[in-house]
């Protein structure tokens, strides 16, 4: 019987609905591609019709009416690309069917090993997931998230780019990389990728093959790319190249989506449960060469302030190549020596860890960036305390203090430290070097009342005054301050890191929020005044119209922030 002419139908049946797939032979060779795309376009939106209906009654046999959808779609782009038409309808029925595709694959367990299991169960065939520019292997795959992400509040704006695929967030088992990537990964992480479900050319197939399915074929039937969007740009569907499809913002609303909506109970409980302990965490697994860029919240937040300003800086292509974010969670509430002391030991395990031999130049080259009291942390990290913070403390020489020798390495660690060698700029955003009056009135004194002490630094601080009588400074003769404590104005603490300077290797840059007028004239962020968070030593300072709460989220900090990492690549180049 002549091909031309002849017609084979595969009908898959829903047990109580009535549904149907038509599985139909390939067009005669002679066919002009315009029909023939044509043809593979209407099939393409039967086969998704049908098989949406089935995942609606959890038929496991959706997943190959959307994987024949999907291969339909994809003739029909590689048929005829110089159709525009065909290429859009194309482009639209491929994304909704690899959509379905993923969903009732994840549905069913059928991804896994690698791979998504197509065909019946009696004899599935694997189609290879195969990760395209991504830092990650294929083994270290956890799941993969089709859905479009809800939105957050959290984040201002999506990235998206219009174009072939699906984008996806890949979640990422962290065990499977390394003991780093293990250690610093936080509870969930995401990387944006764009599916892409490539088959060969269409025609190949012979009837046989085409009645029955991808199950009878030895050779795996498609391939599962899971694209990079930021490395890649385009797509080879035979002589189409439409470009990729991309959603640079999925994988951060992922990570937030499995985050808590407030950092309350870090401020009220600090150093409590697991998930008040301080951690750093990187939000992408390390990749040698790229700079870390560790941004710090403030008081009474967590690291879920920091993902706006990184979804704008991850939509420039040089931030995804050139640098990564790290971020730090901790207890805002109290013992704030406490707290910078964890980030000095995690920073240094870090580097030290991820570079024991110092080959990597990258990892010498870290920015830090923190917000409102995180800047205060940051600095932290850059200067020589000297005597100065342990004079805040007490008012006689630490070799006169008495402490048990445990309690002592403790205390000496808190007040006793030096700039961290391999962090060569700080980025201030509304810090308030010499604190906030609202730290001093009621509010911040029962702010400050409603922090639980931490036990290990409160039973120090007993032994402290019992072994040594009038020796500690009001401020920690009856209990070690909070953060609220230490942003008063008058706090002995915060006046001797404010006379501190940053060593002469790190260049610190200044972003000051004055969307606020005082009742005095002068110009505040509703927090912190501009005077207080000016820093004369800073090579750089700008004013942003906004608020405390606001300043990190606005276009003109971007800008700034993308300007100073610029900068700092320029002098990364110029001074390998």
């Amino acid at each position: 019987m002549d091909r031309r002419i002849l017609t084979v139908a595969a009908l898959v049946w829903v047990a109580s609905g009535g549904a149907a797939l038509a599985v139909a032979l390939p067009s005669s060779p002679a066919e002009e591609p315009l029909p023939a795309a044509q043809r593979s376009l209407r099939r393409a939106a039967e086969y998704l019709g049908a098989s949406c209906e089935m995942l609606k009654r959890c038929d496991r046999h959706a997943i190959d009416g959307y994987y024949v959808a999907c291969q339909e779609a994809w003739n029909a782009a590689q048929t005829c690309p110089q159709a525009p038409e065909v290429l859009c309808e194309a482009t639209e029925l491929y994304a909704d069917a690899l959509a379905g595709f993923l969903e009732a694959s994840c549905r069913h367990g059928r991804i896994a090993d690698g791979g998504v299991w197509v065909g019946p169960p009696t004899r599935l065939v694997k189609v290879p997931l195969v990760p395209k520019a991504l830092p990650v292997p294929v083994e270290a795959i956890a799941s993969l998230e089709p859905q479009a992400q809800a939105d957050d509040k959290r984040l201002t704006r999506r990235h998206l780019r219009d174009g072939f695929g699906l984008p996806v967030a890949v979640r990422i088992d962290p065990r499977r990389l390394g003991e780093s990537d293990a250690r610093y990964a936080p509870d969930r992480q995401s990387l944006a990728a764009t599916a892409v479900l490539r088959f060969d050319m269409p025609g190949h197939e012979n009837v046989v093959e085409k009645f029955v399915g991808p199950v009878l074929r030895d050779h795996a039937p498609a391939v599962l790319d899971l694209a990079n969007p930021v490395e890649i740009a385009a797509v080879k569907i035979g002589p189409a190249r439409p470009h990729l499809a991309a959603d640079l913002s999925a994988p951060l609303l992922d990570m937030l989506a499995g985050m808590p909506r407030s950092g309350l109970e870090g401020f009220i409980q600090p150093f409590g449960r697991t998930d008040t302990q301080p951690r750093l965490e990187f939000l992408e697994p390390h990749q040698p060469g790229r700079i870390p860029v560790v941004f710090i919240h403030g008081l009474a937040s967590d690291e879920g302030t920091w993902f706006d300003l990184i979804n704008e800086l991850r939509a420039w292509p040089e931030f995804h190549r050139r640098f990564e974010p790290w971020v730090f969670h901790y207890p805002t509430g109290s013992s704030f020596l406490q707290a910078s002391a964890t980030l000095r030991r995690l920073l240094t395990e870090a580097v030290t860890g991820l570079d024991p031999q110092g080959r990597d130049p990258a990892l010498r080259r870290l920015v830090l960036v923190g917000h409102s009291m995180g800047g205060l942390h940051a600095k932290m990290m850059v200067v020589d305390s000297g005597t100065a913070i342990w004079d805040s403390i007490a008012t006689v020489p630490f070799d006169q203090f008495r402490l048990p020798p445990r309690a002592r390495a403790t205390v000496q660690q808190l007040a006793f430290f030096r700039p961290l060698p391999f962090v060569q700029r700080v980025v201030w955003i509304a810090t308030p070097h010499r604190g906030s009056v609202l730290a001093s009135l009621g509010v911040g004194r029962l702010a400050s009342l409603v922090v639980r002490e931490p036990p290990d630094i409160a039973a120090i601080r007993e032994q402290a005054a019992a072994l040594n009588p009038g020796v500690l400074r009001p401020e920690y003769a009856k209990r070690v301050p909070t953060t609220v404590d230490l942003l008063r104005p008058t706090a002995t603490t915060l006046q001797a890191l404010e006379r501190l300077r940053p060593a002469c290797w790190v260049a610190t840059h200044s972003i000051v929020g004055d969307g606020h007028l005082s009742l005095t004239g002068g110009r505040d962020d509703c927090v912190v005044s501009v005077a207080s968070a000016h820093a004369p030593w800073a090579l750089s300072e700008i004013c942003v119209p906004a608020t405390h709460t606001k300043v990190h989220h606005h276009p003109l900090t971007v800008a700034e922030v993308r300007r100073i990492l610029t900068q700092h690549l320029d002098e990364a180049a110029r001074h390998p």
